[in-house]
């Protein structure tokens, strides 16, 4: 059996920091903010993120096993919320944390998932989307090319999304908001717009 689409392989949270990230959502964008996490989004830390077309529902259980005995169980920091390129804000995680290698390490193993079976016509728009955003950066759209995301290997940077708001986010002062975040399993979900998950997949 295959799967196609556009999806995630993605951290899902215990239920403390759903909560927290639900909160620190509310308090740092405005109400009328394009995309806010609220109930009902599950908050998460993307691995990667693509579009499949025809993949092997094999592989990616197989995938999914070895990231989830990397990953289930562990604790990784939240640090500090900021502004992020075209109007997101993210709360990511510790960049000095040691398990901030770990994750490093499951993000590059996860980027196998779109071997051989990336939608190439999918991913056109992901590739026109990312020139938009970042001023045509040849580096993030060489990897938006291949890998069916830009922001990867070196240019990684964990964390959960707390909104959409471009107005709000160019007027954000960057904040620390210290947080321990559990790891309860690794999931692949299907994204929908402004990546937030619609369902988890498996």
């Amino acid at each position: 059996m295959t799967l196609s689409g556009f999806v995630g392989l993605v951290l899902e949270p215990d239920a403390a920091t759903i909560d927290a990230a639900y909160a620190l959502a509310a308090a740092v964008l405005p109400t009328d903010a394009e995309q806010i996490l609220a109930p009902g989004a599950l908050p998460r830390v993307t691995l990667t993120q693509c579009a499949l077309r025809d993949a092997s529902r094999a592989s990616i259980a197989a995938l999914l096993a070895d990231l989830d005995a990397r990953l289930a169980g562990r604790t990784i920091p939240l640090s500090r919320v900021v502004p992020f390129t075209g109007g997101f804000v993210f709360w990511c995680v510790d960049d000095a944390a040691p398990e901030r290698t770990l994750l490093q390490t499951a993000h590059e193993r996860a980027l196998t998932l779109a071997d051989d079976v990336l939608d190439v016509t999918a991913n056109e728009a992901v590739v026109a989307g990312t020139a938009r955003a970042t001023g045509n950066d040849p580096d993030l759209v060489a990897n938006a090319r291949r890998h069916g995301y830009a922001f990867v290997r070196d240019r990684y940077l964990p964390h959960i999304t707390l909104g959409f708001a471009p107005a709000a986010a160019a007027a954000l002062a960057p904040r620390d908001h210290l947080h321990r975040m559990r790891v309860e399993r690794v999931v692949l979900a299907r994204l929908g717009r402004l990546g937030l998950v619609d369902e988890v997949l498996m």
